[in-house]
């Protein structure tokens, strides 16, 4: 479809295309938070991290929600900070350990996705096209990554899911802290129509002034405006924004955005926010979680060794205990003789006090054509 008079397409075929769903991920005042769990005397306080404590010099590096509230945000200069609140706490940056806390978190994410795109230290993207079939399972996967980063490393984060890495962005930041927000497909346009035109990433003061003098301050202004007037007035840029809340896919997926990394082992976990109170209850989900990994397995045509149960507490405590077998396999049987023989070192646990239950197959290698032709003789 061509605009009149306008060689620019208004809707391709790949505009139309929803196949993808999204993770971002934002660990939440990132540097703030790691400070705050090394200083558990800071909780609850307004804090900056950067500059000199002593000269007040310098800018603001990040802050903590409390700080925000006083209108401090990052680059800001400390001086200015101190007048906005005067009790706020300066903390001096310790990138050293900012580093490392980001490196055991993004190791985590790993897990999740073969395809991940880290864009900082406190933010990253998973493409879990081939890892869930919907949003609910997309759902259940974050909701266990935000437990696991909090289990690891005692830091809350923020994610967004959604057809696209823009809207899964956006989608991460509307109910910070510890948030967890979907967009699906046909949520698009109500979803984004409230937002302020500045939400959209690439929209910065300036491009907000110039939308702001023509009547266009939310999303919702950008939608309602006719499709001749956005493109006389802003051209591709402003077409590319008339789509996007007019709740078509404006980002092309490619493979190329993601780094790939090796599958290492796959695994599956169960939450319980309601206790269960029996092990046969307990056992039903780990049952579950034992069929979805195999499966898995047999699908990617992979064999593994190590079989893995993990246990976390209502205290947020993790244990994990692993058993290897001699020889790689694929099926549900060996791992389901591991998992009970690894479940009896829980036996005087009560089933109420455990909050996720989880299976892991590592040690994984790939089945060759060779392996699979001796395993089709042998099976015969």
């Amino acid at each position: 479809m061509i605009l009149e008079n306008n060689p620019i397409p208004i809707v391709t075929e790949k505009e139309l295309n929803f196949n993808s769903i999204i993770l971002y991920m934002d660990l939440d005042a990132f540097f703030a938070s790691v400070e705050i769990r090394e200083q558990p005397k800071l909780k609850g306080l307004p804090i900056i991290i950067g500059g000199d404590p002593i000269t007040k010099r310098g800018v603001v590096s990040t802050c903590s929600y409390e700080a925000r509230k006083f209108g401090i945000h990052s680059g800001m200069p400390i001086s200015q900070a101190v007048k906005l609140c005067p009790e706020v706490r300066i903390v001096k940056s310790t990138h050293g350990l900012y580093s490392k806390v980001s490196k055991n978190i993004m190791k985590i994410i790993g897990y999740y996705s073969p395809k991940i795109k880290v864009s900082g230290v406190d933010e990253t993207y998973l493409d879990l096209f081939d890892i869930v079939s919907d949003y609910e399972e997309a759902e259940k996967l974050a909701y266990e990554l935000k437990d696991d980063i909090y289990a690891s490393e005692k830091i809350t984060c923020s994610i967004g899911l959604a057809p696209n890495k823009i809207l899964a962005k956006i989608a991460s930041g509307v109910d910070k802290p510890d948030g967890l927000k979907i967009v699906k497909p046909f949520e698009i346009v109500d979803f984004l129509a409230p937002l302020k035109i500045s939400i959209i990433p690439g929209v910065g003061k300036k491009s907000e002034f110039f939308f702001n003098k023509e009547g266009v301050y939310t999303c919702g202004d950008m939608r309602s405006l006719s499709l001749s007037k956005v493109v006389h007035n802003w051209g591709k840029s402003g077409l590319r924004l008339w789509k996007l809340v007019n709740g078509y896919n404006t980002e092309e997926m490619s493979d190329d955005k993601f780094s790939r990394r090796d599958c290492k082992s796959i695994s599956d976990e169960r939450t319980f926010f309601n206790p269960l109170t029996k092990w046969k209850d307990v056992w039903y989900y780990l049952n579950d979680s034992i069929k979805t990994i195999v499966s898995s397995a047999q699908k990617k045509n992979m064999q593994y060794r190590t079989i893995t149960l993990k246990i976390r507490f209502r205290s947020f405590k993790t244990d994990t205990r692993s058993h290897t077998i001699p020889c790689y396999c694929n099926d549900e049987r060996s791992v389901s003789y591991a998992i009970k023989k690894l479940l009896l070192e829980y036996k005087d646990v009560k089933p109420s006090d455990i909050r996720l239950i989880g299976v892991k197959i590592s040690n994984i290698r790939k089945i060759t054509c060779e392996q699979r032709t001796l395993e089709k003789f042998f099976n015969k």
